[in-house]
């Protein structure tokens, strides 16, 4: 069986297991790319014949091109994800991903948005061409730390004023209850109600462009930049992902647990939530300062010198 085939079973059962589009698309660009890598360097196309060897190339391949940290880690994925899915299938009879070394991501503090640059954005977000829409864009995402496909993939339906949440369809089409604040809730309302124009009644989506129809994910990018430009912030600091993060810093940082968050953030094991805890230095230096078991215990002893 040659690749494109495989891939073209692979994005079948995908598609009967209700994976996102978006999931479909990068196993589909990762298979491309490796079978041009295979045609390049003069492989057999079959899929019985790529090995670990081939495999290990192509990543090194991408390394070369100087694609970032983050898209090298997605084609592994998807590569494990694609030949043990074939194994499992029996469509294949061994998996040439099993060691498949991951690639090593250097541990870097996250970027996040700070509430002082947040303000900035609504403050830019006010007086924008599209200010109800804008504003609550923003505020949603500050106040719920939606990942950029669920806020893109919001519907009307999706939206419950008067029990003050968000029903959210994640990742794996995983469904979870986002509680809005009180402002939050005023400001999204008032955006659906007064400034939000479908081009059509059927059209269902929250967010909408300047045609009336639903923003995509790089539509939703495209106005955060544009907003983050206006404010004189870094673009990065404004990505649908340091909203996320601010949210989970500042959810911690006003008195939330980590285990409500993970339900909150969709995470599916709480390592994922904590990782969120090292965008607090500051804060974890005061808890030391006020829990430390040394200063404690030697309170009312003197420190032999």
């Amino acid at each position: 069986m040659n690749l494109s085939e495989l891939w073209e079973r692979h994005a079948r059962s995908l598609k009967l297991r209700r994976r996102s589009e978006y999931t479909l698309t990068y196993y589909r660009a990762t298979a491309r790319s490796l079978c041009r890598f295979l045609t390049e360097v003069e492989h057999p196309m079959q899929a019985e014949g790529v090995t670990v060897g081939d495999l290990r190339g192509y990543l090194e391949h991408l390394q070369e091109k100087g694609l970032a940290e983050g898209g090298i880690d997605a084609h592994y994925r998807a590569l494990k994800g694609l030949f043990g899915w074939a194994v499992a299938e029996e469509l294949l009879d061994r998996d040439p991903t099993r060691r498949l070394e991951r690639p090593q991501k250097p541990q870097r503090m996250m970027v996040t948005l700070s509430p002082d640059e947040c303000r900035r954005l609504l403050d830019v977000a006010r007086k924008s061409p599209s200010k109800g829409r804008d504003t609550a864009m923003v505020v949603t995402l500050f106040d719920t730390g939606l990942r950029l496909a669920e806020l893109a993939g919001l519907t009307l339906t999706d939206v419950r004023f008067t029990e003050g949440h968000l029903l959210v369809v994640g990742k794996g089409n995983k469904e979870r209850v986002v509680p809005l604040g009180m402002r939050s809730t005023e400001t999204l309302e008032r955006y659906i109600r007064r400034h939000r124009q479908p081009r059509h009644i059927s059209v269902q989506g929250v967010f909408l462009g300047r045609t009336g129809l639903p923003l995509t994910r790089s539509g939703v990018s495209q106005v955060l930049a544009d907003l983050a430009k206006q404010a004189a912030i870094p673009r990065a600091h404004a990505a649908p992902h340091a909203f996320r993060r601010a949210f989970a810093v500042n959810y911690l940082r006003n008195g939330g647990d980590v285990f409500s968050l993970q339900h909150v953030m969709g995470h599916t094991n709480l390592d994922m939530t904590r990782r969120y805890v090292q965008l607090l230095p500051e804060d974890l230096q005061q808890v030391h300062g006020r829990v430390s078991p040394a200063d404690r215990l030697m309170a009312n002893q003197r420190v032999s010198r």
